[in-house]
């Protein structure tokens, strides 16, 4: 016996034969399990609550609080402001705006194309495993 589980590989604790999640009821249509969830809305005013100033790309919410990415990664490697079991609360979200335009309606207009879309969920919730 060398001591290597046959779950995790050689060199490094991770685990071996990883798949990326699906949810779905018995015998129902299958759904992927996303890493990160989208918020859509016509005008996003979220401000993040440490610089005050609107996130780019993908940030954290809290309620109705938000963090953009540089202001969590600070606070999450130094916490003076905000503690650890605070911040693990957030969950990363993205802005509906890469997407699809509003245009001050409820209506959208794609600006990518659904399989391009899909393709970038999936490679999003393939990476999850690896890197949270």
């Amino acid at each position: 016996s060398s001591g290597i589980n046959a779950e995790y590989g050689d060199e490094h604790d991770v685990r071996r034969f990883r798949r990326v999640e699906f949810a779905g009821s018995f015998g129902g249509k299958q759904a992927l399990k996303e890493t990160i969830s989208i918020k859509c809305v016509q005008n996003n005013e979220d401000t993040c609550d440490s610089c005050k100033r609107p996130p780019i790309g993908d940030y954290f919410t809290y309620r109705n609080r938000a963090l953009c990415r540089n202001c969590h990664s600070f606070h999450s490697a130094y916490g003076e402001k905000y503690p650890p079991s605070y911040l693990q609360a957030f969950a990363k979200v993205r802005d509906c705006s890469e997407i699809h335009h509003h245009e001050g309606t409820s209506a959208k207009i794609k600006l990518k194309d659904p399989k391009l879309e899909r393709k970038q969920r999936y490679r999003e919730a393939y990476f999850n495993q690896y890197f949270h």
